[in-house]
C-alpha cells in the first residue's frame, strides 16, 4: 500500500472530516500536514458527534496512528483540550518535533492585524495561524521539540517577544508580554505532551506498506499560493503542500481523493459568484447546520461551481471524487450547476486570479430536476442497497463527466453507515 491523500477541492467545510474517518478503516496511518486549529472536522460515531480542530479525524479508531505532521502550526492549549474530549480507546497520537507552535501572542497579533486592514480582512478564525506561519518564514517560530529543551525555548523567547512587543504597540495593543510566563507556560506544554513528540516522516516511512492517509484542511480554493489572494488560508491544502508538510516523496501519492460538496459554502469574505441570497441559500444554510465548526459563523451557500473545480482538479490531480451532504439538498425542486461565467473579459471557463475580475462575473448555469427529501433511515437504506435516486445519479454523473474524474463515495448523512462506496 501507498499513499492516500483527501483533500479540500472548494474552500474548505467540504466533509473531509467524515471522508477521512471512512477510509481510515484502511489505514494505519491518518496525518494531518498543514494548517492548524482554524480547521473544523466533525466526525459522527457511535451516535455522538467530535469537534476536532487541531487532531487528525482518524484518532478516533484505536488501532490508528494518528499524526499531526511538521507543516502543521500546533495550539497545545487547544489540543490538550481536544483530547480530552476524546472517548477512552482511541488511536496513538505523535506530533512532529518539527511542527511549529502557536503562541497566545499570536492570537492577539491575529486580531489586530485584521483589525488593521479593514475592509481587506480576510475573515480569520481569529486562531493566531497567519503570525504563527509568518513567524515561522522569518525564522522567529518556536517549533515543537523546543518545548523539550529549556534553553532552546528561552533563546527563541528572547527573540521573539521584543519583536511582538513592538508589533503589537503598532497596531494599538497595549498588553504587555511577560517572557518568563510564557516560558513557563510552554515548558509546562512540552511535560504534558513529551511522550507523542517524535519524527513523523520516518514513523509514516515505516508504515507505508500498512496504508497511509493524509487528511487535508481547509480548501485548494484558499491555498496561500492558487487561491483567492488575499481572503486564502497561511498554508497549501493540495496534494504537493500535504506531501511536503507531512514529509512524505510526492511519488509515494497514489491516490487523491477531492471531496466535493453537493452545493459550495464559504465562511469570511471576498467574491462568491454562485452565492444564494434567498430563501433557498437559507433552506441549505439550515437543512445543513452551515455553520463553522471553528468559529460558529453561518456559511455563505451557493450552487455547485464547476469552473472552481476545474481550477480544483488541474492543481491536485484527483483519482476519485467523495461527494458530501446529497442528503441535505433533498427535497429541493431544481439543482443548479454553474459551468462557466459571463465577464466584462467575456466567456470565462477558467477560475481568475484576480478578485476584482472575480467579483464581475455571473454564473452561467445548467439546471437539473431535484430529488427527494429522505429521513435519515431512508438514505441510509439508499447507501446499504446503491439504488440512488435517478436524477441524483444523473446530478453525479453530469459533474464527474464534466470533470473527468470518477465518483468513488457518495456521502448521504452524517454518520460512517451512511456513506456509499463507488469504487
Amino acid at each position: 500500500m501507498s499513499v492516500t491523500v483527501v483533500v479540500g477541492a472548494q474552500w474548505g467545510d467540504e466533509g473531509k472530516g467524515k471522508i477521512t474517518d471512512f477510509l481510515a478503516a484502511d489505514v494505519a496511518v491518518v496525518a494531518r500536514a498543514q494548517g492548524g486549529s482554524n480547521a473544523g472536522h466533525t466526525v459522527v460515531f457511535d451516535g455522538q458527534e467530535y469537534k476536532l480542530h487541531l487532531l487528525p479525524s482518524g484518532i478516533l479508531r484505536s488501532d490508528v496512528l494518528a499524526i499531526a505532521g511538521a507543516g502543521m502550526v500546533i495550539d497545545p492549549e487547544q489540543l490538550l483540550h481536544e483530547l480530552e474530549q476524546l472517548p477512552v480507546e482511541r488511536g496513538e497520537l505523535l506530533l512532529d518535533e518539527r511542527a511549529h507552535v502557536v503562541m497566545p501572542y499570536h492570537k492577539l497579533l491575529d486580531a489586530a492585524e485584521e483589525k488593521a486592514k479593514g475592509s481587506g480582512a480576510a475573515g480569520t478564525t481569529g486562531r493566531g495561524i497567519g503570525p504563527a506561519y509568518g513567524d515561522r518564514a522569518t525564522r522567529f517560530g518556536i517549533r515543537v521539540g523546543d518545548l523539550l529543551e529549556p534553553e532552546t525555548l528561552r533563546e527563541r523567547l528572547a527573540r521573539v517577544v521584543p519583536r511582538t512587543q513592538a508589533l503589537l504597540a503598532h497596531y494599538g495593543v497595549t498588553e504587555r508580554l511577560d517572557e518568563q510566563a510564557l516560558f513557563t507556560l510552554a515548558s509546562g506544554w512540552g511535560s504534558a505532551l513529551v511522550d507523542s513528540i517524535g519524527n513523523a516522516s520516518l514513523e509514516i516511512a515505516g508504515r507505508l506498506n500498512q496504508g497511509v492517509l493524509l487528511e487535508g484542511a481547509q480548501g485548494v480554493h484558499i491555498d496561500i499560493d492558487h487561491g483567492i489572494y488575499p481572503f486564502v488560508t497561511s498554508s497549501s491544502p493540495t496534494p504537493a503542500g500535504m506531501a511536503q508538510g507531512a514529509g512524505v516523496a510526492p511519488q509515494r501519492l497514489s491516490r487523491t481523493v477531492g471531496v466535493v460538496k453537493g452545493y459550495t459554502t464559504r465562511v469570511g469574505t471576498g467574491p462568491f459568484p454562485t452565492e444564494l441570497q434567498d430563501s433557498t441559500g437559507d433552506y441549505l444554510r439550515q437543512q445543513g447546520n452551515e455553520f463553522g465548526t471553528t468559529t460558529g459563523r453561518p456559511r455563505r451557500c451557493g450552487w455547485l461551481d464547476l469552473v472552481m473545480l476545474e481550477h480544483s482538479q488541474r492543481l491536485c490531480g484527483f483519482s476519485e471524487l467523495a461527494f458530501t451532504k446529497l442528503d441535505v439538498m433533498g427535497g429541493l425542486d431544481k439543482i443548479r450547476v454553474c459551468t462557466a461565467y459571463e465577464s466584462p473579459q467575456g466567456h470565462l471557463e477558467h477560475f481568475p486570479a484576480s478578485m476584482t475580475l472575480l467579483a464581475e462575473c455571473t454564473p452561467v448555469y445548467q439546471d437539473f430536476p431535484g430529488w427527494p427529501a429522505l429521513s435519515g433511515l431512508e438514505w441510509l437504506a439508499v447507501a446499504e442497497s446503491g439504488d440512488l435516486p435517478p436524477s441524483l445519479s444523473t446530478y453525479i454523473a453530469f459533474v464527474c463527466k464534466q470533470l473527468g474524474v470518477p465518483a468513488g463515495l457518495l456521502s448521504l448523512g452524517p454518520e460512517r453507515e451512511t456513506t456509499l462506496r463507488l469504487r
